[in-house]
């Protein structure tokens, strides 16, 4: 079994069990997302949160309340920089990314703080663009976390490993177009629609 990492702001704190590593601090949820989140929220961050529900949802990737260790062995039959978002265990925390790195598989949690999420130095008012900055991101450099460890986020383990027709025409506008370009395109708007339900490369 892995070591578990917990690091919050600078500390860090060795345990037993899967790899567990936290790259920054907390802050949990609302009705649509883990129920187990019980801060209240303004409306403005209720909105924040269960709009990247749904983002995540749209794009197959999000496992909702499955446990670490189960996405551990989901992960340790994949390639390196393979991640899935899941409902974080800690109950101040929203989500968790588990990762497959060299090593083995690693959960990171992910802070919400102020309207946004962060993964170390990375943030977004989203958290599906947040995990595409940090792929982008990780095709350069990789983020570290303390005791050096690298994350490497490369590519989401969907719930269907096989995207459809209609998902891969989708990515491939975005990645041609960009976000920023998808209002120039002359489509109808139940194309549009689909388009913006996940308007991203990954």
């Amino acid at each position: 079994m892995h070591g578990v990492f917990e690091m919050v702001g600078g500390g860090t704190c060795p345990r037993q069990e899967s790899r567990q590593i936290l790259c920054t601090d907390p802050d949990p949820i609302s009705p649509l997302v883990p129920l187990s989140r019980y801060r209240a929220f303004r409306n403005s961050e209720r909105q924040l949160v269960e709009r990247s529900v749904l983002t995540l949802q749209a794009g197959g990737f999000y496992w909702g309340p499955l446990p670490t260790a189960e996405a551990h062995s989901m992960l340790a039959r994949e390639t390196v920089g393979t991640f899935l978002v899941r409902d974080s265990s800690q109950g101040n925390y929203l989500f968790s990314v588990s990762i497959k790195m060299e090593s083995g598989p690693v959960s990171v949690r992910v802070l919400f703080l102020k309207g946004r999420f962060w993964l170390r130095e990375l943030f977004s008012d989203c958290l599906v663009k947040l995990l595409e900055q940090a792929v982008e991101r990780s095709k350069k450099n990789p983020l570290f976390c303390q005791n050096g460890i690298k994350l490497v986020l490369l590519k989401p383990l969907r719930r269907t490993q096989i995207l459809s027709l209609q998902q891969l025409c989708r990515r491939c506008i975005v990645t041609q177009h960009g976000r920023e370009g998808l209002s120039r395109l002359s489509i109808q708007p139940v194309l549009r629609k689909y388009i913006e339900e996940f308007p991203f490369k990954i």
